[in-house]
């Protein structure tokens, strides 16, 4: 499992649309606690920057070109 596909695996919750969305910013404390982040929420103040999860509708989502279709078994 690589480390973004287990630290998906910490969130407690399944992401929705932030799974596959380009704006997503995942991060793992030392801890292993994991959060997601909205890399949007930098330049538009409307977004949150911590989303409730899970993500069921987003004005700011934007697909992932570069990244493979993830699935989240939960």
């Amino acid at each position: 499992m690589s480390d973004a596909a287990s630290a998906l695996a910490k969130l407690g919750a399944h992401p929705g649309l932030c799974l596959g969305c380009r704006h997503r910013l995942l991060n793992e404390t030392r801890r292993g606690t994991a959060y997601l982040r909205c890399g949007l929420a930098a330049s538009h103040e409307t977004m949150p920057r911590y989303p409730r999860l899970p993500v069921r509708a987003c004005h700011g989502f934007a697909a992932a070109e570069d990244q493979a279709p993830q699935s989240l078994d939960k």
